[in-house]
């Protein structure tokens, strides 16, 4: 099962198997820090003997996100009462090397994804707790800000084709041209707020293959004399900057010459042109992205 499956409205968190908010023993009351902004760190410099400074790029910091609860015996049994509680606590303990997990949440229609990992949980045991009632709260960090929307968008092309014909003699009005390229063409819109940065798989056969972003010219460009084997795939991930051979892992970094990493931009539609050095039926290029939002 793919992480937010669970989800079937607005207003539920998915978290380890389980989901928190409406419709659930865990109550909604308040979301914090998932639509905020998270904190800035900024690269400006003090301007010397001056006032002000001089601009630099912000970036930004982790994000927290906390969930505040309500758990009621009213709505169920003592019995059930105390299972939600174990089964929270069992749900947010981090492991002994914890790995960042999907938070995913669902609001106004729309899913979107953090992986994050839970650093806080809060569970009063006053005496409200005696009378079955809690009203307490989750925190998890991302120390990747950005969200991620769910599903992503997967496309995929073959290598662009170039028809036959051209001009024929003597000249005959009006001229026959040859066809246009055709295939080879990856467009996609993000509707985000964020840069979306995409995974790209090549599967061969295929020799010196490239991907161009085609507004900006930014490309991604291997060795000419390069050549992925049939049967093999490698995926290249520009938020990483990894380049591997899916199954095995092996780097095949060294054989990308030109690291023109580019993204999606928001609210733009962008057209990445798969080509290489040589033709080749068979080959493929696919891209998993996801609407992103800051």
């Amino acid at each position: 099962m793919a992480a937010g499956d669970l989800i079937t409205r607005d207003g539920q968190l998915e978290w380890r198997g389980i989901l928190l908010g409406a419709g659930t023993a865990y109550g909604w009351r308040a979301l914090e820090g998932w639509l905020d902004l998270p904190q800035m760190r900024g690269g400006d410099v003090d301007r010397p003997g001056q006032h002000g400074a001089f601009p630099g790029q912000l970036l930004a910091q982790s994000r927290t996100i906390s969930y505040s609860f309500v758990i009621s015996a009213r709505r169920a049994t003592r019995e059930q009462f105390t299972a939600a509680v174990d089964l929270l606590r069992a749900v947010t303990t981090p492991t002994e090397n914890p790995d960042e997990e999907a938070l995913v949440i669902r609001l106004a229609g729309r899913t979107w994804q953090a992986l994050a990992r839970c650093t806080r949980r809060s569970v009063p045991t006053g005496l409200a707790y005696d009378a079955g009632y809690i009203a307490g709260a989750v925190q998890w960090v991302a120390t990747d800000p950005r969200l991620l929307e769910l599903p992503g968008y997967t496309a995929s092309t073959t290598l662009g084709a170039v028809g036959t014909g051209g001009l024929a003699f003597p000249a005959r009005f009006p001229m026959p041209f040859g066809a246009a390229a055709r295939g080879g063409v990856i467009t996609w819109t993000n509707t985000g707020t964020a840069e979306a940065w995409p995974v790209w798989r090549i599967a061969g056969p295929v020799r010196g293959p490239s991907i161009t972003r085609r507004d900006t010219g930014q490309a991604l460009e291997f060795d000419p004399d390069w050549v992925i084997p049939a049967g093999q795939v490698v995926e290249v991930d520009t938020l990483a900057r990894t380049v591997l051979f899916v199954g095995s892992n092996v780097s095949a970094s060294d054989r990308l010459f030109t690291r023109g990493w580019f993204s999606f931009p928001p609210g733009r539609e962008v057209q990445a042109v798969f080509a290489s050095a040589a033709t080749s039926s068979d080959s493929r290029l696919s891209v998993t992205v996801h609407n992103t939002a800051m």
